[in-house]
């Protein structure tokens, strides 16, 4: 009884973890059709890049980068390219979320030239 116990909290607790590393404000999915939609983020010049990753990225790669359930991201301007960050961001793969219209353009590029420059 106990095991399998723990192994629903377990479970529990690991779903809830990788529902966290998709999670995001999906701000500024209006409904008015035949307007122009709202813009709820500030332009890339001054999205905070820092704060996007912490609302969206922090849980599965590590409030330093370092990596948690996702890979070290430290120096991942020395290994990819701002284009291969931008298409890992946009279409996630290997177990990350695909943040293309979750995030606004620009919080990604705000992400990726924030992080093209940890090398």
């Amino acid at each position: 009884m106990f095991k399998k116990m723990t192994i629903m909290i377990f479970s529990a607790a690991l779903i809830i973890g990788l529902a966290a590393c998709g999670s995001a404000n999906k701000q500024g999915a209006g409904t008015n059709q035949g307007t122009a939609p709202e813009q709820t983020t500030p332009p890339a010049a001054t999205v905070d890049a820092a704060a996007v990753y912490k609302q969206n990225c922090l849980v599965c790669h590590g409030a330093n980068l370092e990596g948690q359930v996702g890979p070290n991201l430290q120096k991942v301007g020395a290994t990819r390219t701002p284009e291969e960050i931008s298409t890992v961001i946009h279409n996630g793969g290997n177990g990350m979320t695909a943040f293309k219209g979750v995030l606004s353009e620009d919080e990604i590029s705000a992400l990726v030239d924030w992080l093209s420059a940890h090398k």
